[in-house]
């Protein structure tokens, strides 16, 4: 199975300036979201003095807030930032060095809004590209659904299934990675074509994405556990606490996994997509059968060639 190791650890090392970042800012959010929590447990303390429905209702409110917080967070700050590497990844992969005399960073961000122009059409792009490929795993699960009938098989596809499902974020960033390589399509065509060509290469990038959704359930597994441990033993000591303890187990073993396992997984599918479909042709075949598996393939096809047909009338007016 081509994992390029070699050339993966490369890239890593050459933009740690992207990987620093991303760590700080991760644990920052990671940090921060932690004082959040603490701070409405104290909260929730208090309002229990008052009365015990008091506490139940400040949880359910923070817990309500979280969430566009987090949403704001990662739309418009934490997604940029990780399309930005992927940019300066991709770059690398395939002409092995930036242009002269920029920063990586500044060049990551500059292609990503020069590419998208705002950051709702990034977002736009993404969770359709996340749809079809969910429906491609869903299309090769299929196939995998014929050999659970085997006696010892069921519960190894069923695990395979599983793993495959948490590693598609590393599938939709690697696909989405074929934007900044073709300036001559709009971002439609590429996403259209990027996912025809993932369609056809599907057994390599999946071996590798299996991988992936492996090493990142054990890891983020491994990391609650290590937090887990002096998180309990702190309960124990403080038996009032313990909750809050057993939260900020779970926040920073997430925390810690996006910083630091992360970078590391989505370079690797990076370059195994772009390494896999490099040089190939989407083939109609392809095409046809995502057409008939994906509403949202339809969608991202009718709007490549709406857009194709509007830079060619603004090339005629022009």
């Amino acid at each position: 199975m081509p994992f390029y190791f070699g050339q993966t650890l490369s890239i890593l090392v050459r933009t740690l300036p992207y990987i620093l970042l991303r760590i700080l800012v991760y644990l920052a959010f990671g940090v921060l979201f932690l004082i959040y929590w603490v701070l409405v447990y104290f909260v929730g303390q208090a309002a229990a003095a008052l009365h015990d429905v008091a506490r139940i209702v400040v949880w359910v409110v923070a817990f309500l807030i979280s969430f566009p917080i987090v949403r704001l967070f990662r739309e418009y700050f934490l997604y940029v930032l990780k399309i930005g590497h992927v940019a300066v990844i991709s770059r690398l992969v395939i002409y092995g060095s930036l242009p002269e005399g920029v920063g990586q960073i500044a060049w990551g961000k500059d292609q990503v809004m020069g590419r998208f122009k705002e950051t709702s059409l990034l977002f736009l792009v993404d969770r359709m590209v996340s749809a079809v490929i969910r429906s491609i795993n869903r299309m090769m699960g299929r196939i995998g659904n014929f050999f659970s009938g085997i006696p010892g098989m069921e519960g190894l596809v069923k695990l395979a299934q599983i793993v495959l499902r948490f590693s598609l974020t590393y599938v939709d960033e690697a696909v989405m990675a074929r934007n900044f390589l073709k300036p001559e399509e709009t971002v439609w065509q590429s996403a259209e074509r990027g996912l025809v060509l993932y369609a056809q290469s599907w057994k390599e990038i999946l071996k590798t994405a299996l991988v992936l959704g492996l090493a990142s359930l054990s890891s983020y597994i491994i990391l609650i556990v290590a937090f887990l441990i002096p998180a309990l033993g702190l309960g124990k000591a403080y038996p009032a606490h313990k909750f809050l303890f057993v939260v900020s187990a779970f926040v920073l073993g997430a925390a810690v996994k996006l910083a630091f396992f992360d970078p590391w997984a989505m370079t690797s599918m990076v370059v195994t997509y772009l390494k896999e479909t490099q040089n190939k042709a989407p083939d109609r075949g392809w095409e046809e059968k995502l057409e008939a598996v994906s509403g949202k393939f339809k969608e991202i096809k009718q709007k490549a060639f709406a857009s194709a047909s509007s830079a060619v009338s603004g090339t005629s007016t022009s």
